[in-house]
């Protein structure tokens, strides 16, 4: 049973997405998914990549200036129907797939809304969405891929979804590495900076300076490099753990100072450190 987060365990919430995916058919307009689940999709598969940790979860931005009422009245019942039962306010619902527990989340950027308040679409009576700041940035830069997975009667099926691109999750993970911190975040943010499919911190840096994405603000980035200010630093440590629960061959010192490299040259290149 997988509980923690691993490769296995990813295998079994992507499969949960492509249910949800197939479920609503053509009514996925306006969410994007983010997160764990990301960061294997940014990699170049031509290269020895290390091994991602994995997830246990699904996390899926709602844009609530794409997503019609009635498709999100759509997605609070095919939850349903997939045997899931929300928690927390609606924006959190738990399944069973292979007997591992999987969560998908819904999350959403308002600026109307108080931050990490649940947000109620129009019309739905369980589903929410918990409004954090950044994650927004992912409905600006996103690429659709084929995801093939089976359902749960066994059938194999492939669906089309939106996934963050390298651009939208950096300033995503940016974002969260201040208002949540989790190692996670400080892992899932340098394994993308490392290994992204375009080359590295400095190709990612100019992508989303090429896309004009909108850059979080300088306060932001200084905390960002604070945070990553040398190898004994939260970051580096923080990447350091999780990177050898991945790959336990690894060596701490050299983890820590590739993490300090890699935010330093991203956020040289991106013009604002």
């Amino acid at each position: 049973m997988a509980s923690e987060r691993s490769p296995e365990a990813r295998k079994l919430a992507e499969r949960a997405l492509v249910w949800l995916v197939h479920e609503l058919g053509d009514r996925w307009a306006g969410l994007v998914v983010l997160g764990g689940l990301v960061p294997e999709t940014l990699v170049d598969e031509s290269l020895a990549t290390p091994q991602h940790l994995g997830t246990t979860d699904v996390d899926v931005h709602v844009d609530f200036g794409i997503s019609p009422r009635d498709d999100l009245l759509a997605l609070e019942d095919a939850l349903l129907r997939l045997g899931f039962s929300p928690s927390d306010e609606g924006w959190r619902w738990k399944g069973a797939v292979e007997e591992a527990e999987i969560k998908l989340e819904f999350l959403c950027e308002l600026d109307d809304q108080a931050e990490r308040s649940v947000f109620q679409p129009p019309g739905c009576k369980r589903l929410g969405a918990l409004n954090l700041r950044g994650t927004g940035f992912v409905s600006q830069d996103y690429v659709l891929r084929p995801v093939t997975g089976r359902l749960r009667d066994g059938a194999e099926v492939t669906v089309e979804v939106a996934f963050a691109d390298v651009g939208g999750f950096l300033l995503a993970k940016a974002v969260a590495l201040r208002e949540r911190a989790a190692e996670k975040d400080y892992y899932d943010f340098v394994y993308v900076l490392l290994f992204n499919r375009l080359g590295g911190p400095a190709a990612a840096a100019r992508a989303i300076r090429a896309r004009g994405l909108h850059l979080p603000s300088s306060a932001l980035w200084r905390e960002v490099a604070a945070r990553f200010h040398d190898a004994h630093s939260l970051g580096p440590r923080a990447y350091s753990i999780q990177a050898l629960q991945a790959n336990p061959d690894g060596e701490a010192a050299t983890l820590k100072r590739d993490a300090v490299a890699a935010v330093r040259e991203f956020l040289e290149e991106l013009g604002v450190a």
